[in-house]
């Protein structure tokens, strides 16, 4: 067990430090305004990204026929129309945004970024296919090269341009590797299917993924869009920069839980130890969430500071803020899991339009002159009323316990609250002596997530309990 986790988690976390480590190096080298026309094309493709998001990547865990080549070749098929479709739609939007955003001269780049959703349309789903039995090397080297390469192209990019050009093109090299490792690393060759029912099959699965998709992208990226239009691009280079440092490690729990815990739920359902497992996997959820906000608030601001200079210093008071309001997001990712596990995939759309709901009070509250500060603090009640709807359907539509997760979450909040409220105003070593005390504590009230890990496997754990 521990070695597929630790697989997973170091192969996510490298690949989201090089593609940090190229945010920062280009955000270094460019200006802050050239940086904020760059975050907006980023803004774009998660838009198109995650409003068309059907799950065919978990549907290959998930699914009873994720062996099947037929199946596998379906979903490619579904993949591919999904992939022109985005295609089609980015080409018909770019001007509309190029002007929507104030940056006309950057037509052509809207346009360009178009090839990103087609290319990626045509990637082989083998690498997923072979997570579930537990083989995540494949993934491992997905998550790993492309984004090196994209690493490694900025700097004859930035020779080149010396503009947000560099950020454009270092996305495209990621995409053209992507594709070529994606096919490179799989064993079946590679077909595509486009049956009717398979797709239909597809899409009652995925609706409602979509539907969470689009709201996430205003969960993710609601914020952003409203400074966008309300702000400089200076304001927006500073908070997508902080963004970006808590955002990334909240995806890189997630998308590392989700690999890890989905195949062994899902195996799990209908067993006496089910709901222990259930347990676990929220209780881990808000242990790394927790653990998240702790190193932001020890070393965020001494590592934005030594990486960025001056030159970000406006951002670290944004830092905690956000990595507390992710934690939140870390927390309603053990939810969703157990929910997709149970078929449960309209969970996390309502969750998220919870979340969603407090964006219109977000734009007001700017719109009549407040700071980006108070649109970081109303994300955070958003997130947290979001976690407590999808904890309750999580656990009351399949008949589980509460208890074990009351003291845990207490505990919890305890640290957010005291990493928001006094971190800054410790010394390090006073900060540090703190927050390993209250982990202690944490831990001590997990039993469940102590036994699992204890019995080394998810079998394991079963067995004793």
């Amino acid at each position: 067990m521990f070695r597929s986790l630790g697989l997973i988690l170091s192969g996510n976390v490298a690949s989201a430090a090089l593609m940090m480590a190229r945010t920062l190096l280009v955000s270094r080298l460019i200006s802050l305004e050239d940086f904020g026309v760059g975050s907006i094309f980023l803004l774009t493709l998660a838009m198109i990204e995650m409003m068309t998001a059907l799950g065919l990547q978990q549907q290959m865990a998930q699914s009873a026929d994720g062996d099947s080549p037929s199946f596998q070749n379906g979903l490619q098929g579904f993949a591919a129309i999904r992939g022109i479709f985005c295609a089609g739609l980015l080409l018909l939007i770019a001007s509309p945004l190029a002007s929507f955003f104030g940056i006309p001269q950057a037509l052509w780049a809207f346009q360009l970024i178009a090839f990103v959703p087609l290319v990626l349309g045509f990637t082989h789903f083998d690498a997923h296919r072979f997570g579930r039995q537990m083989a995540f090397g494949p993934t491992v080297t997905l998550g790993l090269l492309p984004p090196a390469a994209s690493l490694l192209s900025v700097w004859p990019l930035y020779q080149q341009f010396g503009d947000y050009r560099v950020l454009l093109f270092s996305i495209l090299v990621q995409t053209a590797l992507s594709f070529i490792v994606s096919h490179g690393v799989a064993k079946r060759p590679y077909r595509l299917c486009f049956d009717r029912s398979a797709m239909q099959q597809s899409l009652r699965f995925g609706w409602p993924l979509m539907v969470s998709g689009a709201l996430l992208f205003l969960v993710f990226h609601g914020e952003r869009s409203i400074i966008a239009l309300r702000f400089s691009l200076e304001t927006l280079a500073l908070f997508s920069m902080a963004l970006s440092l808590t955002l990334t490690p909240a995806l890189v729990i997630s998308r590392s839980t989700m690999s890890f815990f989905l195949p062994q739920l899902s195996a799990a359902r209908g067993t006496r130890s089910y709901a222990g497992l259930v347990t676990a996997t929220l209780q881990a959820h808000i242990l790394m969430g927790c653990a998240m906000v702790v190193c932001v608030a020890l070393f965020g601001g001494p590592f934005l500071l030594t990486v960025l200079s001056e030159k970000y210093a406006a951002a670290i008071p944004l830092l905690v803020w956000l990595a507390t309001l992710y934690a939140v997001r870390v927390f309603a990712g053990g939810c969703a899991i157990v929910a997709l596990a149970a078929g449960h995939t309209k969970n996390e759309v309502i969750t998220n339009l919870v979340r969603v709901s407090l964006l219109p009070v977000a734009w007001l509250a700017v719109k009549d002159g407040g700071n980006v500060m108070i649109l970081v603090w109303i994300g955070i009640v958003g997130e947290a009323a979001g976690f407590g709807v999808g904890l309750s359907l999580a656990l009351g539509r399949q008949t589980l316990p509460l208890r074990p997760l009351l003291m845990p979450l207490a505990i919890a909040m305890l640290i957010l609250g005291t990493a928001v409220m006094v971190g800054n105003h410790l010394s390090w070593g006073a900060a540090a002596a703190l927050f390993s005390a209250s982990f202690a504590v944490l831990a001590l009230t997990m039993a469940e997530l102590m036994t699992y890990l204890r019995c080394n496997t998810a079998t394991g754990f079963m067995a004793e309990t």
